[in-house]
C-alpha cells in the first residue's frame, strides 16, 4: 500500500544529481570510454535547453519551419523548437527508444528541416541508419546527447552521429548549470555568448560547496560549513517568504518548468568554477560510478511482481544517466515516493498535443517509466534505501 507523506520521509536526503565533495577530483583523469568533452570544438553553454536553442538558431530555424520531436521527451527538449517559432512534429519511438523511421518517412516531410534523437537514459541508439535517411532527405540531424555525455553508438563516439550534437553538464557533473554544443562536418559558425557577471560567477561556485554540504560530502567541514551557509542564507530566506507572501501564482501550463526557455540566459556563457569542474572532473570515476550503481539497480529489481528495469542489461559502451524502471501501476506510488524525498523522477508532462501513434512506446513511457538516479556520487547505504522505499510502495 503506497506510504503517506509523513510516514515515508527519509531520514536523510539523497542527492537525485552528483554532488561536489573530497571524491569529485579522485581517480583517473581520462576514461576509455569517449565522452563528448573530448571533441576539439566543444563550446559549452548554460544547459541542455540552451544548447539545442543554440544549435536551431546554428541552422537557421525560424518560424514556418518544422522540427522531428520523439513523443517520449521533456518539455525542455520542445520549448527551444516553440520558442524560434517553429513547430514540433512528434514521431514515436520503438520499444528499445529509436526513432520509427518508418514512420517519418510515410509522413508529409515539407518543411522539416531537423530531426532531433535522443540516447534515452544513457543507453546508445543505432544511428547509422537514421544518418543516411536524414542525408537522403537533406534534414540535419541533432544528436540529443543530453542522457548520454559518455559512450559510443556503432563504433563511433557518442556525438559524433549528428550535424550537431548537445549535452547536459548537471546530468553528470556536480555544477549548478551546464551544457555543451558541437558541431560535425559542417560550416556553421559557433555563437558568440555573453559574458557571466561577477554574480553568477560567485553563485555558482558557492551553490556547488553549499549543495555537497547540504549533502554532507565534505567530511570534517559539514558542521562548521552548514552553519557558515546558515548565516549566509538567512536574510535571503527571510526576503524570499516575504515576496512569495506578496506574489501572485503563476497560472497557465507556460508557466510550468520547462515549457519555456530563458533566451538571455541561453546566450550566456558557462560560468568559470563550472566550466573548470566540467574540464578537470576525472572521468573514470564517472564512468564505473554509474555503471556499478545500474547493474546494482538491475539486481535489485529484477525479480519484482509489479515492476521490471525497462532495459534487462547494460550496454558496455555506456555511462548511464538514470535506470529507467517499468511500473505496472505507478500512482498513487509515484506521488507518494516524491513527497518522500525519495529523488526519483516521470516525463509525465509532455507537450501540448502529443498524438497517440500506432506501436509508439514514448506515450506509456511517459506514463509508467521511472527514472531513478545511478550518479556516481550516491553511495552504497542510499542506493539501498532507494531500492527499499520503491519496493515498499509498489509490495501490491
Amino acid at each position: 500500500m503506497p506510504l503517506t507523506a509523513q510516514q515515508a520521509k527519509l531520514p536523510a536526503p539523497i542527492p537525485r544529481l552528483p554532488v561536489l565533495g573530497w571524491s569529485t577530483l579522485r581517480g583517473r583523469r581520462r576514461s576509455p570510454m569517449p565522452c563528448l568533452l573530448e571533441h576539439p570544438g566543444v563550446q559549452f553553454t548554460t544547459s541542455g535547453r540552451a544548447s539545442i536553442l543554440l544549435a536551431l538558431e546554428m541552422l537557421d530555424i525560424r518560424a514556418g519551419d518544422r522540427v522531428l520531436v520523439p513523443t517520449y521527451h521533456c518539455p525542455t527538449m520542445v520549448a527551444p523548437v516553440v520558442a524560434l517559432g517553429a513547430q514540433p512534429l512528434f514521431y514515436p519511438i520503438s520499444a528499445s527508444g529509436a526513432p520509427a523511421l518508418e514512420w517519418i518517412a510515410a509522413q508529409d516531410l515539407r518543411g522539416v528541416r531537423a530531426l532531433l534523437a535522443a540516447h534515452f537514459f544513457g543507453l546508445p541508439q543505432p544511428m547509422q541508419r537514421l544518418r543516411a535517411w536524414c542525408d537522403q532527405h537533406g534534414i540535419a540531424l541533432i544528436e540529443d546527447c543530453a542522457h548520454a555525455l559518455f559512450g559510443s553508438s556503432e563504433g563511433r563516439p557518442i556525438g559524433s552521429w549528428g550535424d550537431l550534437a548537445i549535452a547536459s553538464l548537471t546530468k553528470f557533473l556536480p555544477v549548478p548549470e551546464g551544457g555543451c554544443l558541437t558541431v560535425n562536418g559542417r560550416t556553421l559558425a559557433l555563437p558568440q555568448q555573453s559574458a557571466a557577471g561577477a554574480v553568477s560567477q560567485i553563485k555558482a561556485a558557492v551553490d556547488m560547496v553549499q549543495v555537497g554540504t547540504m549533502f554532507r560530502r565534505f567530511r570534517g567541514l559539514n558542521t562548521a560549513l552548514g552553519g557558515l551557509f546558515t548565516l549566509l542564507n538567512a536574510p535571503r530566506k527571510t526576503l524570499r517568504r516575504s515576496r512569495q507572501n506578496e506574489a501572485e501564482p503563476a497560472s497557465g501550463s507556460d508557466s510550468l518548468e520547462g515549457f519555456s526557455i530563458d533566451m538571455a540566459l541561453s546566450h550566456r556563457a558557462l560560468t568559470s568554477a563550472a566550466t573548470w569542474v566540467a574540464r578537470q572532473s576525472p572521468r573514470e570515476r564517472i564512468v564505473e560510478g554509474r555503471r556499478d550503481n545500474f547493474r546494482r539497480l538491475l539486481a535489485a529489481f529484477a525479480e519484482h511482481p509489479h515492476l521490471r528495469p525497462l532495459f534487462r542489461s547494460l550496454p558496455d559502451d555506456c555511462a548511464p544517466y538514470v535506470f529507467p524502471l517499468w511500473v505496472d501501476q505507478p500512482d498513487p506510488g509515484y506521488q507518494a515516493l516524491r513527497e518522500a524525498g525519495v529523488p526519483l523522477s516521470r516525463w509525465d508532462r509532455p507537450w501540448h498535443d502529443v498524438p497517440s501513434l500506432a506501436g509508439d512506446q514514448g506515450l506509456a513511457w511517459s506514463h509508467h517509466v521511472l527514472q531513478l538516479p545511478c550518479h556516481q556520487d550516491l553511495q552504497a547505504e542510499e542506493i539501498a534505501v532507494l531500492v527499499k522505499e520503491i519496493s515498499r510502495v509498489y509490495a501490491g
